[in-house]
């Protein structure tokens, strides 16, 4: 990882230029990174003596740190969590509320995902630069406006404004916050951490999944998202008075100083691998995510109580949760970026083994556990990917980056696995194109890393 580290500080270099203060810095750049960048992008100014730079910052590991990462938990649990149960939305919708407009459905949960990943790019900045609980106290408002206007919302129009549009804005202002906060109390264990704070999606989601199905059978839509946005409201306004920072940390030091963006960082090589790699992992997770409750549906022998029929993506959710923490404390062992390959690798297994020649009930339940062990933990190695990409320095805004590349999928995903459903009129290539993405991800990183060593 010694060219990435080169790379780090290479991406780093202009925001030294205007007076950040960095805890680290190389004393030259490697022959093999400019090779990548070009002379005429060499940085303008090298420091020559690693032993002059500013103090290590020394990282509590634990302590109210631990608190922190419980309050980033919650967060996780009430925003990706939430986009995560949307399925359980669409499905109440199109046999209830919507039923003559069922296919126009998708764009609410595709709009909820492209607004609440793009937004992270530019209020990671924000929360760098001004404050996280500034960006948290906004985005708990922006969450309560958009579900609270949704429970009495009747026209499918007001229902993509404020349950896709507005909160998927006011879920995704928080994404970068909670993502990175960790890394401000950890070191060593940062990859454990970070994914205690990020499977709060996987347990939200599992538990919000059977809650929600349950609450809108017995008290409808109007109800349950009314409850839901008070709910909503009490917690997170409750886990951000408890979140604490360290502000001398490096992650909180550069407090947002240099370019929005960095047009260098973009040519070179390793990252182009790393943003195409971000594309198609999260497509093919996408399409599972929308389509394994679907496909059960055409199962012989699957049972018709609605609880057993979303147990499957709710196994996934909770499995997630579980995958996510166990991922972490593998990264802190061998490393961000291998442990990214061999989720990527494992997700693709996992869907040729298992969903591909699936014909009974009992076979999607373990796909649904082995599958969530694997394929949603990806989002807890993005923390330490930027860290190791990027540097510590400014970590939310550059988790926002990393976080933009997932949004074509959530726009997309559904929209492109619903044309392949329906054109070939057989699962099994929409299973195969699945699988493929995952597959091809990962080959991406192998050819990243393996350029980046050149």
């Amino acid at each position: 990882m010694v060219v990435m580290s080169e790379l780090n500080h290479y991406a780093l270099n202009r925001t030294a230029e205007e007076g950040t203060e960095l805890v680290r810095a190389p004393s030259k750049l490697s022959k093999q990174l400019y090779r990548g960048i070009g002379e005429q992008q060499k940085p303008d100014i090298v420091i020559e003596n690693n032993d002059e730079m500013i103090e290590d910052f020394i990282y509590p590991e634990g302590g109210y740190g631990w608190v922190v990462v419980g309050c980033c938990m919650t967060w996780a649990a009430l925003t990706m969590g939430w986009g995560v149960s949307w399925g359980v939305y669409q499905a109440y919708y199109a046999e209830y509320t919507f039923s003559n407009q069922s296919s126009n459905l998708s764009l609410i949960g595709g709009l909820f995902s492209l607004f609440q990943n793009t937004i992270s790019f530019v209020t990671g900045k924000i929360g760098d630069r001004f404050g996280v609980k500034k960006v948290l106290f906004a985005s708990i408002f922006i969450s309560w406006l958009g579900v609270f206007l949704a429970s009495w919302s009747t026209k499918l129009w007001q229902v993509i404004l404020t349950q896709g549009v507005i909160t998927g804005i006011g879920m995704g202002s928080c994404q970068p916050i909670y993502f990175s906060l960790p890394s401000q109390w950890f070191h060593k264990l940062r990859g454990l951490a970070s994914g205690l704070a990020v499977a709060g999606a996987g347990f939200g989601g599992a538990i919000g999944t059977l809650i929600i199905r349950a609450m809108l059978k017995s008290l409808g839509p109007h109800k349950t998202l009314l409850i839901y946005s008070f709910i909503n409201l009490t917690l997170m306004i409750i886990a951000t008075l408890l979140i604490r920072t360290q502000p001398h940390s490096p992650a909180a030091r550069a407090k947002g100083k240099g370019p929005w963006i960095d047009k260098r960082i973009w040519k070179l090589v390793p990252f182009q691998f790393l943003a195409l790699c971000m594309i198609l992992n999260t497509f093919g997770y996408i399409t599972v995510l929308f389509f394994l409750t679907q496909f059960i549906k055409q199962l012989k022998g699957v049972p018709s109580n609605d609880i057993l029929g979303a147990l499957p993506l709710s196994l996934l959710n909770f499995c997630a949760g579980i995958g996510r923490i166990s991922i972490g404390y593998v990264a802190d062992r061998c490393g961000a970026m291998n442990t990214f390959v061999f989720v990527c690798l494992g997700s693709s297994t996992a869907v040729f083994a298992l969903w591909l020649p699936a014909n009974t009930y009992n076979v999607i339940i373990a796909f649904g556990v082995i599958y969530g062990l694997i394929a949603p933990t990806f989002f807890t190695l993005l923390p330490m990917v930027a860290a190791e990409v990027f540097g510590p320095e400014n970590l939310s805004s550059n988790i926002g980056i990393l976080l933009l590349f997932t949004a074509p999928a959530g726009l997309g995903g559904g929209i492109v696995g619903g044309k392949i459903l329906s054109k070939t009129g057989e699962w099994k290539w929409l299973i195969i194109y699945a699988a493929l993405l995952h597959a091809v991800a990962g080959t991406c990183m192998i050819i990243g890393e393996f350029i980046s060593h050149l």
